[in-house]
């Protein structure tokens, strides 16, 4: 997974929040458009390689390797 740059879409992030939060398909969308844009701002930053949804269902982020090892995050295998 080193080169993810995201696997979880817009789509899909919608139906999350629609399950989690109990939001209306419309009001998923526009939050899931703005979780992407934040995940894109942080990615640019460098802060981050991609997101994706872990093994127990929820929205993860995957850091970049520096700030993996800042946060001492080496063993997360991403």
């Amino acid at each position: 997974m080193a080169d993810i740059s995201q696997s979880a879409s817009r789509g899909s992030i919608a139906e999350y929040l629609r399950h989690v939060q109990g939001l209306d398909a419309a009001s998923a969308e526009r939050e899931a458009a703005v979780i992407i844009d934040n995940f894109e701002r942080m990615k640019a930053m460098g802060y981050i390689k991609g997101w994706c949804f872990d093994e127990g269902g929820h929205l993860d982020l995957i850091p970049t390797d520096q700030i993996a090892h800042l946060l001492g995050d080496e063993q997360q295998g991403y």
